[in-house]
């Protein structure tokens, strides 16, 4: 109860000055008189008991304000300018004994006035209030702590309800889902929500190490990147959950030293497949130690993933061999209609991108020492493209593995380095299946994903069943592209057959007609030159063995032109890409010995390679300029114009004169052997280059064809196919 002090009281007349001093001395409270400089005048004896005075000479002079320190002096300040002023103040504060006991006082700072009112000195007065703080700091240390323990029994009832809302979450979210994949993160959001933010991952067992599918989404890079390697089933805390069958949970040192330098408490709940360990659900979080309530959410919520693991397991099972009949029965669909490997490869790609979930699938052939990819999937980096297009070792672990294992090899814990393929270090496991057709390793089949860990039995199931329909439709294409070797060359020889019976007919009715004529030309001409030399007819004689001479040129140049066509027809082929242009340019030079008073222009629209005989095809271009020339000498300048245009399939080639042309009803005869549309004496010749060019063009697999009206010039062509990819 605050003591309100009041000036001294007026004497009373029944009082003297004794009495008053006595009852001022006896106060327990310290009443001191001050100069106007807050000097200390006098005190009262009670007062030098309180504040723990012997001898108040020590005090005696000194300025009040040096008593108390800190804010409590500046209080004292402004309560000795209120006096000075004339107003009373008062105020609480905390003050030293001079025996140097703390002790809080209630303070009351009054002016003394003199008969006229002046102020002339100042009167302080304090009271030990030291009890009553203690007692208030107490009340409020008390309060204090209430209000901390009502707020951690809230925080409490907010955790519980928040891990009981969570596992809610959890069991409604895992009751609709049998994805491995969601399972476990539906278990880590549900850990993250009810245990303050905890960290968690879910691991596959494989062999002696477990290895990440998934890790909760608030979990470091550095701890995914640490354990993204796999954790040995030999660990201290892993190897407590196995033989429990269930959690395990460690803290402070022991936990920092299981953990990748984040954790101190960790816990571990191991799933079993019959007697084998299948699965470990980890947890941890930067405090020191699990509480009682939050080790309980967790083996909670380990309990249900099991349950749902196991749901799950049963599940895969099924889905694992449908997956599988699904894969090779929608590869085997797509793949059925194409004998084009590439194509075969893109729908593999195509199958196991639209089957699985966030993968990239490469499909590789071999080239020397090196695998280079193909056919790829569209969301790999241009970097990753460059890496595997340029070619990956054959020795490269898991391709060599691959390769000598002819199985699928699949790959957790993906590491670039170790692997030897730059660039690939987002992936977190890779897939690898070899394609042999017989005994030869013909493609790779490659499948990767940025997820950490392993790969689920039915993403293996679906992986390898696509392989093997790839390897099956490679080996199918294969024996297809050998039966239709084995045809195209039927064919081939056939055409060979044919043409050769036409020629044969050709030769046939040469000997008949085209080498009889000059025969019965010499004949009867050199009985006339008989004649007129028994006549004695010089000039008939001459005149006469003239034309036996010509008759003679005409057949040894028809028995030339039926040798040529002859050995064109025997050339093996010896195809390549061919440029041709130097080609165009030696035709033009032939053609320019043969007629060296013409002037000769070829111009070559395109400057392009086909796929052909080098030497044959110079044979071809020869005859078909010189042909041009030929037929435009009549022309001040031969324009020739050879044009080169493309397919998907085939080179066409024109060669187009601005020569006399040729009469349209009769362009089928012009490639027949020692056929002519023009006299001798017009144009010589003996009617075999034109024909020498259908029997080249016949023997790449193309064909021939003229355009051209009289007067208005000719168009020769050509076609040639392209090899097959």
């Amino acid at each position: 109860m605050q003591h309100v002090m009041t000036s001294p009281p007026t004497p009373d007349p029944s009082l003297d000055a004794v009495d008053l001093q006595a009852i001022i001395d006896s106060s327990a409270d310290c009443i001191k008189v001050l100069d106007l400089d807050a000097r200390v005048l006098s005190m009262n004896i009670g007062g030098r008991q309180t504040m723990e005075i012997t001898d108040f000479s020590v005090c005696q002079g000194l300025l009040w304000p040096t008593f108390w320190e800190g804010e409590a002096r500046a209080q004292v300040q402004q309560a000795l300018d209120a006096a000075r002023a004339g107003h009373t103040t008062t105020f609480e504060g905390p003050a030293r004994t001079f025996a140097g006991t703390p002790k809080w006082w209630e303070v009351r700072v009054s002016p003394l006035r003199a008969a006229d009112g002046t102020v002339t000195r100042l009167l302080a007065s304090s009271r030990d209030i030291t009890a009553r703080k203690q007692t208030e700091q107490q009340l409020e240390a008390a309060q204090h702590q209430l209000r901390n323990h009502a707020q951690v029994l809230e925080v409490r009832v907010e955790q519980r309800e928040r891990a009981l809302a969570a596992l809610v979450r959890f069991t409604t979210q895992v009751a609709s889902s049998t994805e491995l994949h969601d399972i476990a993160t539906a278990a880590s959001d549900t850990l993250r929500d009810a245990v303050g933010g905890a960290i968690s991952g879910f691991f596959l067992v494989k062999g002696k190490m477990a290895y990440p599918v998934m890790f909760s989404s608030n979990t470091p890079p550095e701890v995914m990147a640490a354990r993204r390697a796999g954790i040995a089933l030999s660990a201290p805390l892993v190897a407590s959950a196995l033989a429990r069958r269930g959690t395990s949970f460690v803290g402070s040192e022991d936990g920092r030293r299981q953990s990748v330098g984040y954790a101190s408490a960790l816990s571990v709940t191991a799933y079993h497949q019959g007697e084998q360990p299948y699965a470990l659900f980890a947890a941890g979080t930067p405090r020191p130690e699990w509480t009682a309530q939050e080790q309980e959410v967790i083996e909670s919520v380990g309990r249900g993933l099991g349950l749902a693991l196991d749901r799950e397991v049963q599940t895969q099972q099924l889905q694992e061999r449908t997956a599988g009949l699904d894969a090779f029965v929608a590869f085997s669909e797509s793949s059925s209609a194409t004998t084009d490997i590439l194509a075969l490869a893109r729908q593999a790609v195509e199958v196991l991108e639209t089957t699985l979930r966030v993968v990239s699938v490469a499909y590789y052939e071999l080239d020397g020492d090196l695998w280079k990819a193909r056919v790829w999937s569209e969301n790999l980096t241009p970097e990753v493209v460059a890496v595997l297009t340029a070619g990956i070792s054959v020795n490269a672990p898991s391709y060599a593995e691959a390769v000598q294992t002819r199985a699928s090899v699949f790959v957790p814990g993906w590491c670039a380095d170790s692997q030897g393929v730059a660039r690939t270090e987002a992936f977190g496991a890779g897939a690898f299946y070899p394609c042999f057709v017989g005994e030869s390793p013909h493609g790779l089949l490659s499948m990767g994903t940025p997820r950490a860990g392993d790969w689920t039995p039915r993403e293996e199931a679906v992986f390898s069943a696509v392989g093997r329909s790839l390897t099956l439709a490679l080996e199918r294409t294969a024996q297809t592209r050998e039966l239709t070797l084995q045809r195209d060359a039927l064919t081939a020889r056939t055409r060979e057959l044919l043409l050769a019976n036409e020629e044969l007919d050709a030769f046939t009715y040469s000997a008949s007609h085209d080498l009889r004529t000059p025969v019965r030309h010499v004949m009867s001409f050199a009985g006339l030159a008989r004649t007129a030399l028994v006549n004695n007819q010089p000039d008939k004689v001459s005149r006469n063995l003239d034309i036996i001479q010509q008759g003679a040129t005409r057949m040894n140049g028809l028995i030339d032109g039926m040798l040529l066509l002859s050995r064109a027809g025997r050339h093996d082929l010896q195809a390549q890409m061919v440029s041709l242009e130097p080609l165009i340019l030696q035709a033009q030079h032939d053609a320019q010995l043969e007629f060296p008073e013409q002037v000769i222009d070829v111009k070559l629209r395109a400057a392009v390679s086909v796929w052909g005989d080098a030497r044959l095809l110079q044979q071809v271009l020869t005859n078909l300029i010189s042909n041009a020339v030929k037929y435009s000498t009549t022309r001040d300048v031969s324009d020739v114009v050879v044009q080169v245009s493309e397919t998907g399939t085939e080179w066409t080639i024109t060669v187009q004169d601005n020569g006399v042309g040729f009469d349209p009803r009769y362009g089928g005869k012009l490639f027949g052997i020692f056929q002519r549309l023009h006299t001798q004496d017009a144009f010589p010749g003996i009617g075999v280059g034109l024909a020498t060019v259908r029997r080249i063009v016949l023997k790449h697999g193309g064909r021939v064809f003229a355009e051209g009206s009289v007067g208005a010039g000719a168009t020769f062509g050509l076609t040639l196919p392209k090899p097959a990819a």
